[in-house]
């Protein structure tokens, strides 16, 4: 028994001992296989596989020397400050050594590096390819750009046992984290292999990538313009200013976070743009969603949220002096964002905030879509490429876009009201106009039958001063005193001047003016006929077409006709021919002035007046009627001028 029992032990030694000695050849031999692909792309990420030797010698290139000796350091996601300073120079070696499946080393097409140093890459011995220049000199040195170009080809020779071994320079690494600290990129690199599944995805990796960056800046930029175009154009309302600030905030972080598309930048002036730019753009947009929506929704007792903010600097800060863990801190503020805003979209839906659950979907949306955009990045969840990409795109639209249906919604409401309301407004319009047009007519019809009543009263007053005119001419018939007929025939004169204003004006289509050229013409040629002095006295009228109201057409008629029959009477004694000028004119804005002129003998100045002086007396009180002045010329022949100003005619025809 005590035999059998010694030799289970020795057994079950050899057995341990075999076991350990299996399981410390896979730690330093990892072995490859196809469960290792995620979307085609093998990382060698075999953290006690890798060995580093700080120097260069490219002896260590073959693959049969011995680096057992060396240090066991990762290179995969290596900062700066975990590589010690007594290891690193600005240069180094890594290697790996691996065995892999027949169908992995089949499947293998491409090597995968990711770096912002410089290398030189040994397979089993031979250079297969090359990142920037290596250079043991830091002026000599070209560190190499991850930019979005596709993976390198690469054959592997059909061999059981493939080392990997890697000849890396990045001399700048640690002078990069003293300035930008934990924004600094890594001092190492990533490194693996890719199949057919990811060459699909490498290959077209920055039109894809330039295809995201593009959806997200035309969206984002078509929602700033309309977000600005709100603020500037209907309400300066903080609310608008808030949302196009994250707009212009998360269209700032996309282009930094894709500035490799468009400038070829070293691992110092990349963590400016790519890191601390992203980062504090992105920040403080997010920081700001809370108060966007209190605002948007006059919640004022939340309207606190707008200190968050500062949040997004504190991060910043965060990384040059660190106090907090990132992940947690980052976890930790996406979750009290979305509580906030859920609290919020909660009292706003509560308030009746009609479309307020677009709002809802879209802030809460980009937190959920951040989170999964950190935890991706902190490698604790893995997504493809496609949902990749969507993520990120979503992340950025996500709130903005939500906002904008948002607002849509609510204007389209209101344009919905205010169709309602033009609707109405027009229903009374159509039905005040067809009121007013229905007592247009009926004022339209008084008018008319006004004008005929106005023309028939002139008619009839021109009647009725023919009437008086007649009789004057009867009783001068039988009257022998020439004085007396004299006297008569003036009377007449005057009758017949305003039956003639009276009957231009029934003929006339506006019977509150008359055109005083017209009138002059037949007032002239009715006196002379009356004093048969038709072929003697010519009398010249030379004026443009002027219209006066009623109350200036009488007093002018009657002066007219005063001061022609007095030059008929005494400007031609010995009957000789003569000529007489008439004449009204404008002078100015409402200045006029009327000439009667003739060629006759004239008469002294402040001579006794021949006749009764009545047509002289009438004629001075018929220009102070119409405020005007008279001034008389008598050198050559005589000549009468009065000046006067246009007439305003008011209610019950006082001037």
């Amino acid at each position: 028994m005590f035999k059998f029992s010694s030799r289970l032990f020795g057994f079950l030694s050899l057995f341990l001992f075999f076991l350990l000695g299996t399981l410390d050849s896979y730690a330093q031999k990892p072995n490859l296989d196809n469960s290792h692909f995620k979307e085609g792309l093998l990382e060698l990420k075999f953290k006690d596989a890798w060995h580093y030797q700080p120097g260069d010698n490219l002896e260590w290139a073959d693959p049969d020397f011995d680096d057992s000796d060396w240090y066991h350091l990762d290179p995969i996601d290596l900062k700066a400050y975990q590589m010690p300073d007594s290891l690193w120079k600005g240069f180094g070696w890594w290697r790996i050594t691996f065995t892999a499946d027949p169908n992995t080393i089949e499947a293998i097409e491409r090597l995968y590096f990711y770096s912002w140093g410089a290398a030189e890459i040994y397979l089993d011995g031979s250079l297969v390819a090359s990142y920037g220049s290596f250079s043991q000199d830091s002026q000599l040195e070209k560190t190499y750009s991850p930019n979005y170009t596709g993976d390198r080809p690469l054959q592997f020779a059909p061999q059981e046992v493939h080392t990997l071994a890697i000849r890396f320079s990045n001399h700048q690494a640690k002078n990069n984290f003293k300035i930008f600290r934990y924004f600094s990129e890594n001092l190492g690199f990533d490194i693996g292999f890719s199949s057919a599944v990811r060459a699909k995805y490498s290959d077209f990796r920055y039109a894809n990538s330039f295809a995201t960056l593009s959806v997200i800046v035309v969206v984002l930029s078509i929602l700033l313009l309309l977000h600005v175009l709100l603020y500037f154009k209907f309400r300066k309302e903080d609310p608008y200013l808030v949302i196009t600030l994250i707009t212009f905030f998360f269209l700032c972080a996309a282009i930094c976070a894709h500035i490799l598309l468009f400038l070829d930048l070293d691992g110092f002036t990349n963590p400016i743009f790519s890191s601390i730019l992203n980062s504090t753009a992105f920040g403080l947009g997010y920081g700001l969603l809370p108060y966007s929506l209190s605002s948007l929704f006059r919640i004022k007792k939340y309207y606190w949220t707008k200190h968050l903010v500062w949040l997004a600097l504190l991060r910043t800060a965060n990384y040059f002096i660190p106090v907090f863990n990132f992940i947690l801190f980052d976890a930790t503020i996406i979750l009290a964002v979305i509580i906030l805003m859920v609290i919020i979209m909660r009292i706003a839906i509560n308030e009746k905030n009609r479309g307020a659950l677009y709002v809802t979907i879209g802030a809460i949306g980009t937190s959920v879509f951040l989170l999964v955009n950190r935890m991706v990045n902190a490698d604790l969840i893995t997504l493809s490429t496609f949902f990749y990409y969507v993520d990120l795109i979503l992340l950025y639209i996500s709130y903005p876009l939500g906002i904008y249906i948002y607002i849509t919604n609510q204007y389209g409401r209101l344009f919905l009201a205010m169709e309602h309301e033009v609707a109405e407004r027009t229903q009374q319009l159509n039905a005040m106009v067809s009121d007013l047009t229905k007592t247009q007519q009926e004022l339209s019809l008084k008018n008319n039958q006004n004008v005929l009543l106005l023309k028939e009263i002139h008619h009839r007053v021109k009647n009725n001063l023919e009437v008086v005119s007649g009789l004057l001419a009867l009783q001068s018939a039988k009257m022998d005193d020439p004085t007396m007929q004299e006297v008569m025939l003036a009377s007449q004169n005057r009758v017949q001047s305003m039956g003639i204003l009276h009957q231009k004006l029934y003929q006339s289509e506006h019977l509150a003016f008359i055109e005083m050229k017209n009138y002059f013409e037949n007032l002239c040629i009715n006196i002379l006929d009356s004093y048969n002095e038709s072929e003697r006295i010519k009398v010249t009228i030379e004026m443009p077409e002027l219209e006066f109201d009623v109350d200036t057409a009488v007093p002018l008629g009657l002066i007219v006709n005063e001061l022609l029959t007095n030059s008929l009477k005494y400007a031609f004694p010995t009957g000789e021919k003569g000529n007489i000028e008439l004449s009204l004119k404008k002078v100015g804005e409402d200045d006029f002035q009327l000439k009667i002129s003739d060629n006759g003998v004239g008469k002294v100045v402040d001579a006794k007046a021949k006749g009764t002086g009545f047509g002289t007396q009438l004629v001075e009180l018929l220009t102070r009627q119409i405020d005007g002045k008279l001034i008389q010329d008598v050198s050559n022949g005589t000549t009468i001028l009065i000046n006067f100003k246009r007439q305003v005619a008011t209610l019950g025809g006082q001037v």
